[in-house]
């Protein structure tokens, strides 16, 4: 399993933004919770917990909450993110796959 330090070099957080663009390009600009659920495996309740509690910026429609996408790799590139202690599968295979690529460009 991938282990990420705390603190990431400002290079390596770029590269990662730019890994979880790329991850995301087929979405739309604006996405739903459950379109969250969806992608990464966490339960509808933690991306709504996620989003009360600010970690992931987000608006209200109704009952609903909308996560504009560069926000959602934000969140995805975040101390608070990298560091659930159990993580769903997608998260463990995203962070191995990040992991990968980065040394590949070593």
């Amino acid at each position: 399993m991938a282990k990420l330090s705390k603190e990431l070099p400002e290079d390596v957080l770029r590269l990662m933004h730019d890994y979880y663009a790329k991850l995301l390009s087929k979405y739309k600009d604006v996405v739903t919770v459950q379109e969250i659920v969806a992608l990464t495996g966490y339960a509808k309740i933690t991306i709504n917990n996620w989003c009360n509690r600010g970690e992931l910026k987000s608006f209200r429609k109704g009952q609903l909450f909308y996560i504009p996408k560069i926000f959602l790799i934000d969140f995805f590139c975040s101390l608070a993110f990298r560091s659930i202690t159990r993580k769903s599968l997608w998260h463990i295979q995203t962070l191995n796959d990040f992991s990968r690529e980065i040394k590949q460009k070593k």
